[in-house]
C-alpha cells in the first residue's frame, strides 16, 4: 500500500495519472474509507490497467472490506496474476540448479521491510537461529534504502546483503538467477515496496510468501505460501494460487526491549471495564463498531479506548456510529498517532482490546498480549480475518476466539465479569507467551528450515509443488 499521500483529493476523468489515482486511494484508506478506495483504485484502473500500485492499493483495500467475501477477494489476485504474469511464463528461464536433496541450499529473502518495521520483529528472532545452519547460506534483497538499527540487527543475520532499490525488475530478476538463488521468499506480498514483477519472472526454482502479506500472491511463479494451520486450515486451500507449507507456528514475535512492564488490571482501580482498539483507521467500520456497541451496552458503565485515530474526520464519523448504536461520547476516548513506545505504554489503561474484521489484528494483538491484555476477537475466513484468532490458538486462548457475533458479545460479557481471571491472566501473559510456539524461535526456526528442505526436495524430484505440514515433534523437543 503506498503510504504517502495526505488530504482528500477528489479526483475524476481519465485524463488523471495513475500516480495521481493512487494517490487519491492512498488518502482515502488512510481516513479509513474503504469503499471510497476500492471505487478509486476501479476507475484508475480503468485509465491505466497496468498500475501496479493501483492493483496492489485494490487488493489491500478489498481485503478490508465487508462487501467483498474470501471467493471474490482470491480472484481478484488471481486477475493480477494474469495480468502482469501470463506474458512472461514463456519466458521463465530453465533453471541449472544442482539437483542434490542433500547439499547446502541457498535462500533469498526479498524485501522492502528489512528496517525498524513489524516484519522485521517477526523475521529475525528465526533468522537468527537460521544463519547459523550448516545446511543454508542466506541472502538478503533489501528494496529500500532506509538503513536503521532494524537493519543492522538484520545484516548480522543476513550475510550476503544487497541492495536492489535501483534495479528493474528485469535486472533483479537476473541478479537472484546470476546469485543460484534455490529458494526465494518474498516478504511483501501486495505491499509498499514489493517486487512482485521481479518474482513473477521466476528467476528462482522454488519462490514462496511469508508474513509481509495476509494472503495470496496471485501469481503462479510463487510455489508455497508459508503459513500455519491456525492461519490457514485445509478449507481455505483454494484462496491461493500456492501450495501452502505449514509449520508450527507462522508467525514469531520478538517483544519491543523498551516495552513497560505489566500493571495491575486497570477495572481494579477504575471500577469499570476499559476495553480497548489499537488498529489503523482503515479496520475501524460500520459493522465492527456496532458489534463493540452490542458489548458495551451488555457491560454497563464500560468504556473504550480507541486508538491511532488519523483526522477529526476518522473521529466525528466513528463517534457518529456509536451514538447510532446507542453508546454516547462520554464513554468513549479517542487517541491519535504515537510513537511506538508511548502506543505500547498506552495498553496500561486497557483490560480488554476488541478485535476488528473482516481484517483483524496480527502485530497489535502481539504487541497488546505481551503487554498482559488479551483480545477478543471474531474469527474470519480469510488469512487477514484469522490474525488474531490463530494467535490466541497456538497461545491455549480459545476462550477470546468468538465464532459469531453472538458469541463475541457473550463471551466478551462472562470476561467482563470475571476480574479476578482477567488479572491472573494479565499477570501471567508474558510467561504463556513465551512458552507457546510463538516464543519458541529455535522451535521455528528448525521448523521454516525443515519446510525448506521439503520444497527442495520436490524440485529436486521432478515434483509439482504440494501443500504439506511439518509437524512439532514432543518426544525430541523438534520439528
Amino acid at each position: 500500500m503506498t503510504h504517502s499521500a495526505t488530504g482528500k483529493p477528489t479526483l475524476r476523468g481519465v485524463n488523471a495519472t495513475a500516480a495521481s489515482f493512487v494517490q487519491q486511494s492512498a488518502a482515502l484508506f488512510h481516513q479509513g474509507l474503504v469503499a471510497e478506495t476500492i471505487a478509486a483504485c476501479q476507475a484508475g484502473l480503468q485509465a491505466h490497467p497496468d498500475s501496479l500500485d493501483l492493483h496492489n492499493n485494490l487488493l489491500f483495500a478489498m481485503a478490508h472490506s465487508t462487501e467483498v467475501n474470501p471467493a471474490e477477494l482470491a480472484a481478484a489476485h488471481r486477475r493480477f496474476g494474469d495480468t502482469f504474469e501470463a506474458g512472461l511464463r514463456a519466458q521463465w528461464p530453465v533453471h541449472g540448479n544442482e539437483r542434490d536433496a542433500e547439499r547446502v541450499l541457498r535462500i533469498g529473502f526479498l524485501s522492502g521491510d528489512f528496517n525498524a518495521h513489524a516484519v522485521t520483529s517477526f523475521v529475525l528472532p528465526l533468522l537468527f537461529h537460521l544463519h547459523k545452519s550448516p545446511g543454508l547460506s542466506l541472502h538478503a534483497y533489501y528494496n529500500n534504502s532506509v538503513q536503521d538499527h532494524g537493519t543492522q540487527g538484520l545484516k548480522a543475520c543476513l550475510p550476503h546483503w544487497n541492495q536492489v532499490e535501483k534495479l528493474s525488475d528485469q535486472a533483479l530478476a537476473q541478479k537472484i538467477q546470476d546469485d543460484g538463488i534455490d529458494i526465494l521468499i518474498d516478504l511483501s506480498g501486495h505491499t509498499a515496496r514489493n517486487r512482485l514483477l521481479a518474482l513473477a519472472r521466476k528467476p528462482a526454482p522454488v519462490q514462496a510468501s511469508w508474513i509481509g502479506y495476509p494472503g495470496t500472491t496471485g501469481l503462479q511463479a510463487v510455489d508455497y505460501y508459508i503459513t500455519d494451520a491456525y492461519f490457514t486450515p485445509p478449507e481455505m486451500d483454494a484462496q491461493f494460487t500456492e501450495a501452502l507449507a505449514r509449520v508450527p507456528a507462522a508467525l514469531p514475535f520478538l517483544p519491543a526491549s523498551d516495552a513497560p512492564a505489566v500493571n495491575a488490571l486497570p477495572a481494579l482501580k477504575n471500577g469499570h471495564i476499559t476495553f480497548g482498539s489499537f488498529n489503523r483507521t482503515a479496520k475501524l467500520n460500520e459493522a465492527v463498531v456496532a458489534l463493540w456497541s452490542r458489548l458495551m451496552l451488555a457491560v454497563p458503565g464500560s468504556r473504550i479506548l480507541v486508538a491511532g485515530i488519523q483526522s477529526e474526520d476518522s473521529m466525528l464519523r466513528l463517534r457518529g456510529w456509536f451514538a447510532q448504536n446507542g453508546v454516547g461520547k462520554e464513554r468513549i476516548v479517542f487517541r491519535g498517532n504515537t510513537g511506538v513506545k508511548e502506543y505500547i505504554a498506552m495498553h496500561g489503561e486497557v483490560d480488554l482490546c476488541l478485535d476488528t474484521f473482516p481484517y483483524a489484528g496480527g502485530t497489535t494483538t502481539m504487541h497488546a498480549l505481551w503487554m498482559g491484555v488479551p483480545q477478543l476477537t471474531l474469527a474470519g475466513q480469510t488469512v487477514a480475518g484469522r490474525g488474531s484468532a490463530a494467535i490466541l490458538q497456538q497461545m491455549k486462548l480459545d476462550a477470546f476466539v468468538a465464532r459469531s457475533a453472538d458469541d463475541f458479545v457473550e463471551k466478551g460479557r462472562y470476561i467482563a465479569g470475571n476480574l479476578e481471571l482477567l488479572a491472573a491472566l494479565r499477570g501471567g501473559m508474558r510467561q504463556l507467551m513465551s512458552q507457546s510456539y510463538i516464543g519458541q524461535y529455535a522451535l521455528l526456526a528448525a521448523g521454516l528450515e525443515g519446510a525448506l528442505r521439503t520444497m527442495w526436495q520436490r524440485w529436486c524430484d521432478g515434483l509439482a509443488p504440494a501443500s504439506f505440514e511439518i509437524e512439532y515433534c514432543a518426544a525430541d523437543g523438534a520439528a
